[in-house]
């Protein structure tokens, strides 16, 4: 996240309420967490990079953006 002189985020950053756990987004797409934790794991590997939603880490934590995950589910439906 870029972050100015005075050690705020700029505007382009991703405000924290619009990041969702594993859980929330699955909630939010219809899949297990078990699946979109396979999808991750699945992207390590160069022939699935496609594979489910973007996700962002943060140390150890994973999390998906909420925009994201809707232009996922828009896409799913053939929107």
């Amino acid at each position: 996240m870029p972050i100015t002189e005075n050690n705020t985020p700029t505007s382009d950053s991703t405000p924290l309420n619009d990041l969702l756990t594993t859980r929330e987004a699955a909630a939010l797409t219809g899949h297990p967490p078990t699946t979109l934790m396979n999808f991750r794991n699945r992207r390590n590997n160069t022939k699935y990079k496609n594979a489910g939603p973007d996700y962002v880490k943060l140390g150890t934590a994973v999390f998906y953006q909420r925009s994201v995950l809707e232009a996922y589910v828009a896409n799913r439906a053939g929107s």
